[in-house]
């Protein structure tokens, strides 16, 4: 047997099938495993929580994505630009991919505390509100704010990997297309975006992988509320598995994720692959 597939069944097949047994018992910590089958997948599937968490998954994801791809797009073409102090921007701008998570969580939590949070002090002198707002106390809120520290986090991946795209193009050419009297816009929707669209599809689907599997700023923030508001599939799987202590419903949980990370994952792959030939 090669040592290469001696790696893949130590590190990868064996914990998988190990995870994906106790997936079908009811293992609950302390106690042993008895083979359930279907039990808790069938359980989740009738629980309303389970289906609140898959869309809570949903909306984060799709909305976080779309939040990074269009402002990674936007740090990309002002990055690519030759602006007064632009090595400076770049450092700025690239400083929340490379801040540790808990330092900007625990950052953001003051940012949005309704005592003493800069975000409400800055609200209220300028009269936008009235009271402090509790960011992070009510459902809708609370989604819109850890959506918002996920899609700051993310937006120098995007705004790397659209830069990168952005400087490979010829400077002759968009010369050429100001000369004919082509404007920005135009410019912009013709010729820079047909020409990054690869890079920046490969890039979007990297971040919907990640983005799909975010359990440190959600948990850090919310632990998954107020009211379930902010559970999503992750820190339900954690909440089962390690609160509960039933891991078997929640690597479930773990495995029903799996479908679409492979789908994204295959794609990423094949449009790799394809590029290099």
């Amino acid at each position: 047997m090669s040592p290469v597939l001696i790696y893949l069944l130590a590190v990868m097949v064996i914990p998988f099938g190990w995870a994906l047994y106790l997936s079908f018992t009811n293992k609950v910590v302390g106690n042993n495993a008895t083979f359930i089958g279907l039990g808790n997948y069938i359980e989740l599937v009738k629980d309303s929580l389970f289906w609140k968490a898959v869309w809570n998954t949903a909306v984060f994801t799709l909305v976080a994505v779309i939040g990074k791809t269009v402002f990674g797009m936007i740090m990309a073409l002002v990055l690519n630009e030759k602006i007064v102090f632009r090595n400076v921007f770049r450092v700025l701008l690239f400083l929340p991919w490379t801040i540790p998570t808990i330092v900007s969580v625990f950052t953001w939590q003051w940012i949005y505390s309704d005592v003493g949070g800069v975000l409400n002090y800055l609200l209220l002198k300028t009269h936008l509100i009235s009271q402090p707002v509790g960011w992070l106390a009510s459902p809708d809120l609370a989604m819109f704010s850890v959506i918002l520290v996920n899609v700051w986090r993310g937006i120098p991946f995007m705004g790397i990997a659209i830069l990168a795209g952005l400087q490979t193009l010829s400077k002759e050419m968009y010369e050429a297309a100001m000369l004919d009297g082509a404007g920005a816009i135009k410019r912009f929707f013709y010729m820079t975006l047909p020409s990054v669209k690869e890079v920046t599809v490969l890039a979007a689907v990297m971040t919907t992988i990640w983005t799909l599997n975010d359990f440190e700023i959600i948990w850090l923030l919310t632990r998954g509320g107020p009211s379930n508001g902010t559970q999503v599939l992750s820190t339900l799987s954690y909440t089962i598995g390690f609160l509960n202590m039933s891991l078997g419903k929640a690597i479930a949980i773990a495995i029903m994720t799996m479908p679409p990370l492979i789908m994204l994952i295959n794609f990423v792959t094949k449009r790799s692959l394809s590029s290099n030939e």
